[in-house]
C-alpha cells in the first residue's frame, strides 16, 4: 500500500478497496465520490443525537459528485470504516434514504442495527478488519467537542416604556440598575 498521509487519502483508499465488494453484492458504487473528514450539516455537536456521517447526493454538488462526510469525533479506524460503508451504501442506492434497497445493502455489508444507525459488529470486523489494517493507522485524532465552551453571556433587551428606545445590556449590569432613556428620562424595562 502506498504511503497514506492524510485522512482523506486513507478514506479514499478505502473507497477504492470497497468498490469490488459493492459490485459483488449487485450495488456498484458510482464513479464520482469525494470523501472528507468534517462535521455533518445537522446535529454535529449534540451528545444525544450526534450525526457521525453524511452522504450528499450528486444533485447537491456543482460537479455532480457524491459527497461523504465522516465526523472528526471518530478516530477508531473500524468505526470510521463502518460509517464510511454506511454512507457509501447511500451512494450506491441514491434516493432510497434508509428504506428500499438500502437496508439490504447494509445488511449484506455486515453492518448491524437499524438502518438509520448502523454499527460495526463482529461480522464486519471479521470481513473487513484485514483490509482496514492494510491501510495503516487512520491518520486522525479525535476532535473533542463536548468540552467546548458555550457562550454564557447573552444580552438582554431593555426598552424605554414611553418612547420604545432600545438598548442591550448584560444581566450583571441590569441587576446593578437599568439605564435611563436619553430622550425622555424614563427608566428602561427588560
Amino acid at each position: 500500500m502506498e504511503n497514506i498521509l492524510t485522512r482523506e487519502q486513507w478514506l479514499s483508499s478505502l473507497v477504492a478497496e470497497l468498490r469490488p465488494v459493492f459490485q459483488s453484492i449487485g450495488h456498484p458504487l458510482p464513479d464520482r465520490i469525494r470523501v472528507t473528514c468534517g462535521f455533518p450539516s445537522k446535529a454535529a455537536r449534540s451528545d444525544k443525537a450526534r450525526r457521525i456521517g453524511e452522504h450528499w447526493s450528486p444533485k447537491a454538488s456543482d460537479d455532480q459528485t457524491h459527497e461523504i462526510l465522516i465526523s472528526p469525533v471518530i478516530d477508531d479506524p473500524i468505526e470510521a470504516s463502518a460509517v464510511l460503508v454506511h454512507e457509501l451504501a447511500h451512494a450506491a442506492t441514491d434516493g432510497d434514504g434508509h428504506k428500499g434497497r438500502f437496508p439490504r445493502v447494509v445488511t449484506a455489508l455486515h453492518l448491524e442495527g437499524k438502518p438509520s444507525a448502523t454499527t460495526a459488529g463482529d461480522k464486519f470486523r471479521a470481513e473487513f478488519g484485514a483490509l482496514i489494517d492494510s491501510l495503516g493507522a487512520y491518520p486522525h485524532a479525535r476532535l473533542n467537542v463536548s468540552g467546548r465552551k458555550v457562550q454564557s453571556t447573552r444580552l438582554l433587551k431593555a426598552c424605554c416604556p414611553a418612547c420604545g428606545y432600545t438598548v442591550r445590556v448584560t444581566q450583571k449590569w441590569a441587576q446593578q440598575g437599568l439605564p435611563v432613556c436619553p430622550t425622555d428620562g424614563s427608566t428602561f424595562v427588560i
